[in-house]
């Protein structure tokens, strides 16, 4: 593999500007496709299979219950006061003008409330666009005294902000301190954005053949951006100190790429398969999100050891920046690591604090899971300030908070005495009957988030001869399931990181203090996310509004691209240190000098993805994506800062030699794979500095 790489290095190196060339031209095609073929997103998150899926389509055709397009225009007086004449004078204008607008179906159907201070317009469109006029004549109708708000079928779409610009400016700040060299930050940033816009497109114009989830490429942006400036970073890092050690510029960029680059194809290969394993769930929207996030992985890889060299060669010793030019003509080597030193000799000094301290801390910030609930969104997860939150809040104030979360109940009259007496039930009302069967819509006494109306729907299946449907229950069923396929999946992942670093590190302890590891990481950040945004701590400075269930996606999604991004830090991190123990070096100064090649590059890889996970927590942006952003930023930072900077140098040098114990059986089965790229230059006797290795590469 390194000499594979290796040698891709050296022909983009050679051949830079056609390697520019090709990845230009492969964005334009991309973005012509994208122009051409893109078709809208779907905002649903259903699972094919259900039972509840397949009554509620057996209900519509029995019964004619339509699932034509439309929704609610609510309107109500001011708190503490009831509609008056003059404001349903003004409610029958307004439901005449929607009449009269193209798209709508029929004159809306009125709904007053029982205190007679909120109403319904029932509107029903005979398409799925909204109809133009509908936002003037609805403003035209508010005044003073009288609210006018939309239900999600009726606004207008709203502007999702990106905040990536913030992330990249964070990213820019952070490449800029980590190189001291604009030129040195620029090529991971050119190299990312290139390859997320060759990816972005790719996805756009894929849906002119597969149905695509809303919400797949904004997690498709955020990881192709952040693995995208961080495998460039890796690889442009390993450059320099070459650079440093006096490898001429096209040698050290071939070996760059096969040292650096094979640990990038390595960790890719990771969250890539890791992505691809949400098929596992067998749920069609969790598989978009992960094969679409997967697809912008690949590209970061594939553009990191080809477009990624050829900007090397084209910066060629500008890369260094001035000052570190003028010091090395001078003939001084500028020395680097000494604080990450300082740092591994203290945990060698104290490893058993070393492994206690974070072992606590993130055991602490794990412990809200144990409150754990999940949910899908609703109206009622939508901002404060939009219309069709305040559409929702009014609907709940004037008619209860179970008429946001209506269920479909059918079966015989028989069957369904007594249901108004359940607990949880509010009103029972009758939806139609066909063949002997009756349907009732139940309204429970919670919205559809509340616990009590989760039992609700279980106490009613558990009535012989119902069955239940209507979206809160199919809701309920979506979470239920994801829930249940859980362990599964995460057992999946645990053994997948197993064998991986058992085959690439050649240890049983390596690979079983990984999956620990990443246990603890993972707990961390689900427990922040459930402290945070279901909790309500800290809702303010973080913009959550309102707080409640988490996703029932959001702990597939943490697990698969939380498992990619601690076995990334882990390869980096372990391979600085196994290239040390390979040479010779004792245990204890093999884990010191690899652990100080490798900690600064992964604080600034760890900063990086935090700044671009923080800005789509921290922004405006859908609130679908903002809690798994908050989650995969809190758990890098727990991973890089607690796990890779103090509890594996401290357990690797707990573990000593042992920490390399391979059974001799085993050694033999397992393949032999070269991450450290020792067969591209001539080893070095023990004790030697590595980055003599390198400068006798380039000689």
């Amino acid at each position: 593999m390194a000499r594979f790489l290796a040698r891709i290095g050296g022909f983009s190196a050679r051949r830079r500007w056609l390697i520019v060339v090709l990845w230009i031209a492969l964005l334009a095609a991309a973005a012509g496709g994208a122009a051409a073929w893109s078709k809208p997103l779907d905002p649903d998150f259903t699972i094919d299979g259900l039972a509840s899926v397949g009554t509620l389509q057996r209900i519509d055709a029995e019964f004619g219950i339509s699932d034509d397009p439309g929704g609610d225009i609510v309107f109500a007086a001011p708190a503490g006061q009831s509609l008056t004449a003059g404001d349903k004078a003004t409610i029958t204008r307004l439901s005449s003008d929607i009449a009269a607008l193209p798209g709508v179906a029929a004159a809306p159907a009125t709904t007053l409330s029982p205190g007679g201070r909120v109403g319904l317009l029932s509107v029903t469109l005979t398409g799925d666009d909204v109809p133009a006029g509908l936002a003037g004549v609805v403003d035209a109708a508010r005044g003073p005294g009288l609210r006018i708000e939309l239900s999600a079928g009726l606004a207008p779409a709203a502007e999702s902000s990106s905040s990536t610009d913030i992330g990249l400016l964070i990213a820019l700040v952070v490449l800029v301190v980590t190189f001291g060299s604009l030129v040195a930050a620029g090529v991971p940033l050119v190299t990312a954005l290139l390859g997320l816009g060759v990816s972005l497109a790719g996805i756009y114009a894929a849906t002119r053949f597969i149905a695509l989830s809303d919400v797949a490429p904004s997690l498709a942006l955020l990881l192709g951006l952040a693995v995208g400036i961080d495998y460039a970073l890796f690889v442009v890092n390993r450059h320099r100190r070459q650079l440093i050690d006096g490898v001429p510029v096209r040698q050290s960029i071939a070996l760059a790429v096969g040292t650096a680059g094979t640990a990038v194809v390595f960790a890719a290969l990771t969250v890539i398969i890791a992505l691809a394993g949400l098929a596992v769930m067998r749920v069609g929207f969790l598989t978009q999100m992960g094969v679409s996030a997967a697809v912008a992985v690949a590209i970061a890889m594939l553009i990191t050891v080809t477009l990624t060299p050829a900007l090397l060669s084209i910066a060629g010793p500008r890369i260094l920046g001035r000052r570190t030019r003028r010091r090395l003509a001078a003939g001084t080597v500028p020395a680097g690591g000494k604080y990450a030193l300082r740092w591994a000799g203290w945990i060698a000094r104290f490893p058993a604090l070393g492994v206690l301290i974070p072992v606590v801390l993130l055991g602490a910030l794990a412990i809200p899971v144990l409150h754990l609930r999940l949910g899908l969104p609703t109206d009622g997860s939508e901002p404060s300030t939009s219309t069709v939150r305040q559409a929702y809040d009014l609907k709940a104030a004037g008619f209860g908070a179970g008429v946001n979360a209506p269920i479909l109940v059918v079966g015989t009259a028989a069957a369904e005495q007594g249901l108004d007496a359940v607990p949880g039930v509010a009103r029972v009302v009758p939806s139609g009957e066909h063949g002997g069967q009756v349907l009732l819509t139940v309204y429970p006494t919670g919205g559809p988030e509340a616990e009590s109306t989760t039992t609700l729907v279980h106490d009613l299946r558990e009535r012989p001869g119902l069955e239940v449907t209507g979206t809160t229950a199919i809701a309920i069923d979506v979470s239920d399931l994801l829930a249940a396929r859980l362990p599964g999946y995460l057992a999946l992942i645990i053994g997948f990181a197993f064998l991986l670093l058992l085959v690439v590190f050649r240890s049983v302890l390596v690979a079983l203090k990984a999956v620990v590891s990443f246990l603890l990481s993972l707990g961390a950040a689900l427990g922040c996310t459930v402290l945070v945004f279901q909790q309500g701590h800290l809702a303010g400075p973080v913009g959550v509004d309102p707080a409640g269930p988490l996703l029932s996606f959001l702990p597939v999604i943490v697990i698969g691209v939380l498992f990619g991004l601690s076995m990334d830090y882990e390869m980096f991190l372990l391979t600085g240190i196994h290239e040390e123990h390979a040479r010779g070096a004792d245990p204890r100064g093999a884990v010191r000098t690899g652990f100080a090649h490798g900690a600064k590059v992964i604080a600034a890889a760890a900063l990086i993805m935090i700044g671009v996970f923080g800005s789509g927590a921290l922004g405006h942006g859908d609130n679908t994506i903002k809690p798994i952003a908050f989650s995969l930023a809190a758990g890098t930072l727990a991973d890089a800062f607690l796990v890779r900077m103090m509890l594996v140098p401290a357990v690797m040098t707990l573990f000593g030699r042992a920490a390399w114990w391979l059974p001799r059986w085993l050694n033999r089965v397992l393949p032999h794979l070269d991450i450290e790229g020792s067969q591209l230059a001539p080893s070095t006797p023990p004790g030697e500095p590595s980055a003599r290795l390198y400068a006798s590469a380039g000689k």
